[in-house]
């Protein structure tokens, strides 16, 4: 049977990079005016890094890349009326990437924050740091620091094959449990105009676009969520 989550809430939503929680749930973020968009790996080098998805993007080091790319996420989350939240952690292509515990520690402490928000995070498929920020939601639940979150599964790397499938299986290693929910009792626009509004939100990351060229398609199917909990 499908689980609902409540109605009226704020999110406090995870998102592995600067784009993620639009590419896959800025339905729900539309729906829900005033959430936070926690970004994980929103960091930048000490010093300049030059890295081929940066120049693919159209960058010429990681300084450029991220001031760009804090003002796109800026510009996309304030058309889903979101506010962004950008953590310290650099993503893997930078060369550094940090233990589970230390990124599930401060995903606990910006949940302690937001207490009255309701948790979204990323399943976690595919790319290693989408992996680990999956990694590291799930231990809050393990260890009883949250106990449910909504889970939204991570365009483009979701339609990898078994994707899904491994993601439940991980849930069910760890314990825990996905039931089936869905974003039409926050209410919000018509289906149409939130596919528009995620057009135009999506388009605002004009530097991913131009990296990925032609910009995958899993980003328009439809977005699907989950209640995990522990058993």
């Amino acid at each position: 049977m499908e689980r609902k989550p409540t109605t009226g809430a704020r999110l406090i939503v995870i998102s592995p990079h600067l784009d993620d929680a639009v590419l896959g749930c800025a339905g729900l973020l539309a729906a829900c005016p005033g959430s936070i968009v926690c970004t994980v790996f929103a960091g930048e080098p000490a010093s300049p890094m030059h890295t081929e998805w940066d120049e693919a993007s159209g960058f010429a080091d990681s300084h450029e890349a991220l001031q760009a790319r804090r003002l796109e996420d800026r510009r996309a989350l304030a058309l889903c009326r979101a506010e962004p939240l950008w953590l310290d952690f650099l993503d893997a292509q930078y060369g550094s990437t940090p233990a589970v515990e230390a990124v599930s520690d401060t995903l606990a402490a910006q949940f302690a924050r937001f207490d009255t928000y309701l948790p979204v995070c990323p399943f976690g498929f595919w790319h290693p740091d989408h992996e680990l920020v999956g990694a590291a939601c799930r231990l809050l639940l393990r260890t009883r620091r949250v106990f449910r979150y909504i889970a939204y599964e991570d365009a483009i790397h979701r339609a990898m094959p078994g994707a899904l499938r491994a993601g439940f299986e991980q849930l069910e290693a760890d314990g825990l449990s996905a039931s089936a929910t869905s974003a039409r009792p926050f209410g919000g626009a018509s289906a149409r105009r939130l596919a528009a509004l995620k057009g135009r939100a999506v388009r605002a990351y004009s530097s991913q676009m131009r990296a990925f060229a032609p910009f995958p398609s899993d980003v328009a199917r439809a977005e699907r969520y989950w209640l995990v909990e522990a058993l």
